[in-house]
């Protein structure tokens, strides 16, 4: 094992260690609890106390950093971890490829959560909110994964999750156009340093003679934004529907019109459609990691890190993920720290964390 994972290694089980025995001190037994974690957090539960609890705990007992937090950083870090793996298997796929089994495997994945945890019964759905989901589907799971993991081969794990951090803008200006929200000043000073932080990363010098550093194609950029873009509209589109529909039945419905997308787009195109291919090729272990952690485990945890913290904290340790992946990335794959690419991440957060700020300040 090289010694720079190594030392990762044993700081991360010292930190787990220690959160651990905080939350025995505390009371809080995090594994057995966690059947009632999955049925408050991630079911239809009405007992609303029950969520309140370890926020309770934190603030009686002074603690810096709840609950909520850990899980909205540790979602951060998850999906991270993912965009690595889905950058390994890259080497062994195309972009079609991965996101065909990704959907497939998220499907099947999703299909015994949402009946476990929230019964076999679908709940009552208008025809509206099931084509909502099915669109939502296409454009969100199908269109900008695609973009997303093309984004991913050509530029690398670093830049195109640094490109990320065009979600938090995107969704504030489609929720303004979509929705109707307000948009105030320093929220628009917040997008121009999210799209600023952007573009000093994809800057590309004129080549020279002197000059041998090869610079990544623009096209990955646009990939890059364009799959976050889908992203926001897969999002923004069903944003009535979440508040009334159970969690894992509107994302087994969302995925389905995602798969049965996929399905038909091959009909249309008469592309070869094998996953037994993708099962039996070299880099079918870092795409199960990566769709295990990016697209179920990671997705339950991000629910209950917007359960037990505000909206606006959890939206801003979730963008923390670009950071993570860019030092991932450079520890794991090599892939150049740039003084630009640090300058750029910075600019970017801090525009982020502007747009959440004052979306979640009063008019």
């Amino acid at each position: 094992m090289c010694p720079r994972i190594r030392r990762l290694f044993y700081s991360v089980r010292r930190q787990t260690a220690t959160h651990y025995s905080q939350w025995l001190r505390f009371g809080v037994k995090p594994f057995a609890n966690i059947r009632m974690l999955a049925q408050h957090i991630l079911g239809d539960s009405t007992d609303k106390k029950a969520y309140n609890t370890p926020l309770e705990l934190n603030k009686t007992q002074n603690m810096e950093i709840g609950l909520g937090e850990i899980l909205s950083l540790l979602c951060a870090l998850l999906w991270a971890f993912a965009v690595i793996f889905y950058r390994q298997a890259g080497d062994h796929y195309d972009a079609y490829e991965m996101t065909l089994f990704k959907t497939v495997f998220a499907f099947l994945l999703m299909l015994p959560t949402a009946f476990l945890i929230e019964g076999p019964q679908m709940p009552e759905m208008t025809q509206q909110q099931i084509w909502l989901l099915l669109i939502s589907g296409f454009v969100g799971i199908m269109l900008a994964d695609f973009f997303y993991l093309k984004a991913l081969q050509l530029i690398g794990a670093g830049l195109t999750g640094l490109t990320g951090s065009l979600y938090s803008p995107f969704v504030v200006g489609l929720s303004m156009i979509w929705l109707g929200e307000s948009l105030v000043f320093m929220q628009i000073i917040g997008m121009a340093l999210v799209i600023g932080g952007v573009i000093l990363i994809s800057y590309r010098r004129r080549k020279n003679r002197i000059t041998t550093h090869e610079h990544p194609p623009i096209k990955g950029f646009i990939y890059a934004a364009l799959g976050v873009f889908l992203t926001a509209v897969g999002i923004v589109m069903i944003k009535d529907v979440t508040e009334e529909v159970p969690f894992f039945w509107l994302m087994l419905v969302r995925t389905f019109g995602g798969l049965i997308s996929m399905f038909v787009f091959n009909s249309l195109m008469r592309k070869s459609l094998n996953i037994f291919h993708v099962i039996r090729s070299k880099g079918r272990n870092w795409l199960i990691a990566g769709t295990f952690l990016g697209q179920y485990l990671s997705a339950m945890v991000w629910v209950a890190g917007y359960k037990y913290t505000s909206a606006s904290v959890a939206s801003i340790l979730n963008e923390t993920a670009s950071i993570f992946i860019l030092f991932l990335s450079w520890l794991l794959l090599k892939e150049a720290l740039t003084r630009r690419k640090l300058i750029g991440a910075m600019v970017s957060l801090s525009g982020v964390y502007l747009v959440l700020l004052y979306q979640s300040a009063p008019a």
